[in-house]
């Protein structure tokens, strides 16, 4: 009895299984039969030949596809067995589905256009003549105009060189009868070169070291294809050397290394510089803070000169280390680009890596024997350099300034420079450099009024009353070098005077350094 009840129940049991199996089978063949020209599917791949990718669609039949439709520009296809491949049913044979990357007129006909453009599945084309604003295209048979800005993704120098190019399109414009067709491959492209964009940022890191190709360049720079994603490579980042053109040092279409700097969100910052050996590194075992050296000037600002010591070396000339004798207002003055120049290293940062110079060092002081040049009291026609809220200043000799005070001026002073004037000196400080002037022919009246004390200068300027007086001759010369006598904050503003503090204090910290402004 037991015997005959286990063998109803295995009986029952395969009757259950052979159900199931018949109901999934049916399941994958309605799943199959819903499948239709025009869909787009993702399928692994089981199995490649030679000339054909074999996917799985989890029905009765396999699809398949052509191995050189989704090989790359130099025929080597990237997929492998297990590999998910997407594309569009453009047929069905008895062998299965056939899926591409585009209809072919190998499996449709031409109203399958109107299909194609409703659905906006790729169709494959052939360009075979250009035509006032594009290209007339063969798609499926028919004719299909291309505009010539959608023909590619980057701006078209040249549009013969599409001529006999099979390209896939997305159609933009069907009318009802397929008469008047439009078609796109730069959205395509687009979107191809979208998804590839994305796939390769997520393969880069900050440092990384890439090959890369230039694509273009501007003014500012050059991008760099490096595999899917365009970086740009600043200027300053191609060489350690001044770079003013990108073009000047790359080609387009050039292949070269680069190192990556920083990744933005999908903005990719470049670097040639970065693999190459900083020059400073080496230079500053051959050059030292007093060093005469000769160097080539390569370019002028209204702050001072740039040379180059050695290639990639560069030092700033400031204004204020220019000349003994003359105030320089701007370099073109005394210099020319390309000049060679004899100049002393005066100060070198290691932590920022600047180096200031100086023409006015190696130039004779005539501080050093000023008693021989000027006489207290002894007059002498001087030329009037400027005129300032606290005073004016008076050439007395080749490279030495007196200030006439402000409160020493007469009512009827109207000082302009290149002006003479008739003076005397009445004070020289040799330590800080200082000489006050005044008038030769001062009347009794005068000289009581100017040694009475008073709160303000007559001209209500704020500057100091009297030069001759300690503290006011002083700080009548420390405005003067704080506006930028012989310096340039008149001249140049903040940016002027932060260089003049770069090269001439050696306490600069490195908030003031300017440098980083550049």
């Amino acid at each position: 009895m037991s015997d005959m009840v286990r063998e109803t129940s295995s009986k029952a049991a395969l009757k259950e299984m052979k159900e199931d199996y018949l109901r999934m089978l049916e399941e994958s063949f309605q799943n199959t039969a819903e499948i239709k020209k025009g869909d787009v599917v993702e399928a692994p791949v089981v199995s490649i030949t030679d000339n054909y990718l074999i996917l799985n669609l989890g029905g009765k039949f396999d699809a398949y596809a052509e191995i050189s439709e989704y090989s790359d520009d130099k025929g080597i296809l990237n997929l492998a067995v297990g590999d998910t491949l997407k594309g569009y049913v453009i047929d069905q044979n008895d062998q299965g589905f056939v899926v591409g990357k585009s209809l072919t007129k190998q499996h449709v006909d031409k109203e399958s256009i109107r299909d194609a453009f409703e659905k906006k599945i790729p169709v494959q084309g052939k360009v075979y003549s250009v035509t006032k604003g594009g290209f007339n295209v063969d798609i499926l048979g028919a004719r299909a105009f291309c505009p010539v800005s959608q023909i590619s993704a980057r701006p078209v120098d040249d549009t013969t060189k599409f001529i006999g190019q099979t390209l896939d399109f997305i159609v933009i414009e069907c009318s009802e009868n397929c008469r008047r067709i439009v078609v796109s491959h730069r959205q395509l492209a687009e979107q191809d070169a979208l998804e590839k964009k994305v796939e390769a940022l997520s393969k880069l890191s900050e440092g990384d070291v890439v090959p890369g190709k230039v694509m273009r360049m501007t003014s500012f720079g050059a991008f760099i294809d490096i595999g899917g994603v365009e970086g740009l490579m600043h200027v300053s980042e191609i060489s350690w050397q001044h770079v003013i053109k990108p073009q000047d040092v790359l080609k387009s279409g050039q292949e070269l290394d680069v190192k990556i700097l920083s990744i933005k969100e999908d903005k990719v910052a470049l670097s040639l510089k970065a693999l190459q050996d900083n020059p400073f590194i080496s230079a500053m075992s051959e050059i030292k803070e007093g060093d005469e050296v000769n160097c080539r000037v390569l370019r002028l600002h209204n702050f001072g000169a740039f040379a180059e010591l050695k290639p990639g070396v560069e030092g700033l000339i400031p204004v204020s280390e220019m000349s003994r004798s003359r105030n320089i207002a701007h370099p073109r003055e005394i210099l020319k680009e390309g000049d060679y120049v004899q100049v002393q290293v005066i100060r070198i940062d290691s932590d920022t890596q600047k180096i200031s110079l100086s023409l006015k060092a190696l130039q004779p002081d005539p501080w050093d024997n000023i008693s021989d040049l000027i006489k207290i009291e002894e007059p002498f026609e001087g030329i009037v350099e400027s005129s300032t809220n606290f005073g004016v200043f008076v050439t007395i000799n080749k490279g030495i300034t007196g200030l006439l005070p402000r409160s020493r001026m007469r009512m009827t002073d109207n000082f302009k420079s290149g002006d003479t004037v008739q003076l005397m000196v009445t004070a020289i400080d040799r330590e800080s450099h200082r000489i006050t002037l005044d008038y030769t022919d001062r009347t009794p009246e005068e000289i009581a009024a100017a040694s009475r004390p008073r709160s303000q200068d007559r001209g209500g300027g704020g500057g100091p009353r009297d030069a001759s007086s300690g503290g006011g001759r002083d700080g009548g010369y420390r405005d003067r070098d704080r506006d930028g006598y012989g310096g340039g904050g008149r001249r140049g503003g903040r940016r002027d005077e932060e260089w003049r503090k770069y090269a001439n204090e050696k306490s600069a910290v490195v908030e003031d350094n300017p440098f980083k402004d550049l």
